[in-house]
Formats: structure tokens, sequence, C-alpha cells
């Protein structure tokens, strides 16, 4: 792996610390929609960060989604329960962002931050093992 790969991928692990640790400070503040905001793009950026290891760059969400479903779900390299929270993440994302009538509870936006913490831990352990990462 190249230099500028390497710094990319460093970038992206530092974007998704730091967005996951705001959706807990958010979580704290009773602003679940923002909260469930920044855990979807904690895992968006680990995400990306997962395909440079491919050589793979997507820059739409549902490019980024399929391509790491098609690469490390389908290929068992991730196990299937990191794209089901994946996939899980995103649709309360897009539901609390997009549609106005969506009232997010605590309930539903700490399951969220909690998931996306397990789903970052799980990429970190993995781009650990291949690279050094982390």
């Amino acid at each position: 792996m190249d230099e500028k790969t390497r710094e990319l991928i460093k970038v992206r692990l530092d974007r998704a610390e730091e967005d996951i640790k705001t959706a807990r400070e958010l979580l704290s503040l009773k602003r679940y929609r923002a909260a469930i905001n920044r855990a979807y793009y904690s895992l968006f950026s680990i995400t990306t960060a997962m395909l440079l290891t491919k050589k793979l760059e997507r820059s739409k969400h549902a490019g980024v989604e399929a391509a790491f479903n098609q690469y490390f779900i389908k290929s068992k390299v991730i196990e299937v329960e990191y794209g089901k929270i994946y996939d899980y993440v995103r649709r309360k994302r897009e539901e609390s962002d997009y549609n106005a009538k969506i009232v997010i509870d605590k309930e539903t936006a700490d399951k969220i931050v909690q998931d996306s913490k397990k789903f970052i831990r799980r990429m970190k352990e993995y781009l650990k093992n291949i690279s050094g990462f982390v």
C-alpha cells in the first residue's frame, strides 16, 4: 500500500473516531436526530477507509455501501451482521434527515450509537490486522 493511501486511510479513521465521539456527546444532550447523523457518518468514513485497502473509491453513499457488501460481506471477509448494521444505520439516518414526521427516541438513538461503535471496533480490527493501522 502506498504512502498516500495510508495517509488517506488515517484521515478517514480519524474522522470516524471524531464523528462517533460527537454522536455520543449529542446523545447525552438528547439531540437524537443529530446523534444518528454523526453515527452514520462515522460508519461512512471508516467504510471508505476499508474500501481503500482494496484500491476502491466511491463517492456516493449507495456506492460505498454496495462496494462494502460486495468486497467485504459477500466475500466473507467481514461478518454479515456488519452489513446489516450499516444498512440499518443508513436507513435511520435517511429517515431522520429527510422525513419531517419521524421522531427519534432515546432507545433508537442509543442502539444506533452502540451499533456504530461496535462496527468501528470491528473495522479497526480488520485494518490493524491487514496493514497495522490503529
